[in-house]
């Protein structure tokens, strides 16, 4: 009977461990070198044993080269050509398993876990696809993204929730096109493996972790570098009034290395824009207006109705937030922040988490009415 007990207990164990396991080991495929096109690329391991197709085994001191040829997927090593087929997939053999790609056209990347080469529609270029953990996918995304921006971990942690958010939200963006997300602005910046260990500590510490809005839906994890010292609503940025995106002071970006910025425009330009646009320039109240705008009282949506938005694409600024006076035969822009304000600020948020504020409190700053929530023990 004890020994029937001992038996269930193990096998209940093991059952529990593979199933731990397999949500610790849950894959993504994300697209890499998704704005490349490139025919051959260099693969070599650089930590740990791989697979080529269950098969080949490639080491460390190996160069796989995959190129497209003549309609087909062709793997050489040196010159020895393995095979020629439609695509090929490099399986990490070990716990902990990376490895480095060079395509023919542009720099040299390393990844975590596992590579899937695939043709092209055309046939003429490589689909590159990262088939990584949730886990090693979020702390390459938040160096990507936010890697200089401080080497507190309670900061990394604050932008691995809401790359996590990102990722929850949108993880099926590209699922008709074979993987889930690519490595672009268009989905989130992907650009390697995560190598610092502030970034790998912030993913890891809070894995599972989003952000939920009060009807406890997956927020838009919007955030941007600098805010000038005060967020914007989301409605004055693209228009649709979003209840956790609203305007808030935050002192906390202050000072920051993104917080000021300046240009100078000559004059006729600046005020032959507005003419173009059709605004009277010859009316006296209104060239003193284009001539001394502010925004010392807060942030402005328009300049004579035109979009503050539409003034910093073609101009190319760093921010909406900005004044103009004259400046001898040019006007001066004296601007605040970098990005499009709304949201969380990296350098706001990386200077509260050197205060001393948790990551919690950070988030609930920067977002109205959220709050946190664990996929993994909340459900």
């Amino acid at each position: 009977m004890k020994k029937t007990i001992s038996l269930l207990i193990a096998v209940l164990f093991i059952a529990s461990f593979c199933h731990s396991q397999e949500q610790t080991d849950k894959k993504l495929r994300i697209r890499i070198y998704s704005t490349v096109n490139t025919n051959q690329i260099v693969v070599t391991p650089s930590f740990g044993t791989y697979v080529l197709d269950g098969q080949t085994p490639i080491r460390k001191q190996d160069k796989l080269i995959l190129k497209a040829e003549n309609g087909k997927l062709k793997a050489l090593m040196g010159e020895k050509v393995l095979f020629s087929k439609d695509s090929v997939k490099l399986s990490s053999e070990d716990l902990k398993c990376f490895f480095q790609i060079t395509p023919s056209n542009a720099k040299m990347r390393r990844y975590d876990n596992d590579l899937i080469v695939l043709l092209s529609k055309d046939k003429n270029n490589l689909l590159l696809i990262n088939e990584v953990t949730e886990d090693n996918y979020l702390a390459g995304v938040v160096q990507s993204e936010a890697g200089g921006a401080s080497d507190n971990v309670e900061f990394f942690k604050v932008q691995a929730i809401c790359c996590r958010s990102y990722m929850n939200r949108f993880i099926n963006k590209h699922i008709k096109e074979g993987y889930n997300l690519c490595d672009d602005v268009n989905c989130q910046v992907y650009l390697s493996r995560a190598n610092k260990n502030q970034c790998i500590e912030g993913a890891t510490q809070t894995s599972g972790e989003i952000i939920v809005d009060e009807n406890d839906r997956i927020i838009e994890t919007l955030f941007h570098s600098n805010s000038g010292g005060m967020t914007a609503n989301s409605e004055d940025v693209w228009g649709n009034k979003i209840p956790y995106l609203r305007s808030v002071v935050d002192s906390f970006s202050i000072g920051r290395p993104n917080y000021q910025w300046e240009k100078e425009i000559s004059q006729k330009d600046w005020l032959n824009y507005f003419k173009n646009k059709g605004v009277n320039i010859k009316d006296y109240n209104t060239k003193q207006e284009l001539m001394n705008f502010s925004q010392e009282d807060g942030r402005k949506v328009k300049l004579f109705d035109i979009p503050l938005t539409q003034i910093r694409k073609d101009f190319k600024l760093k921010s909406t937030f900005f004044d103009v006076i004259p400046w001898g035969s040019n006007v001066k822009l004296k601007g605040k922040g970098y990005g499009h304000g709304v949201g969380m600020c990296q350098e706001g948020a990386a200077n509260m988490c050197d205060e001393g504020y948790e990551y919690w409190e950070v988030i609930e700053f920067y977002y109205t009415g959220v709050k946190i929530k664990n996929l993994k023990t909340d459900n």
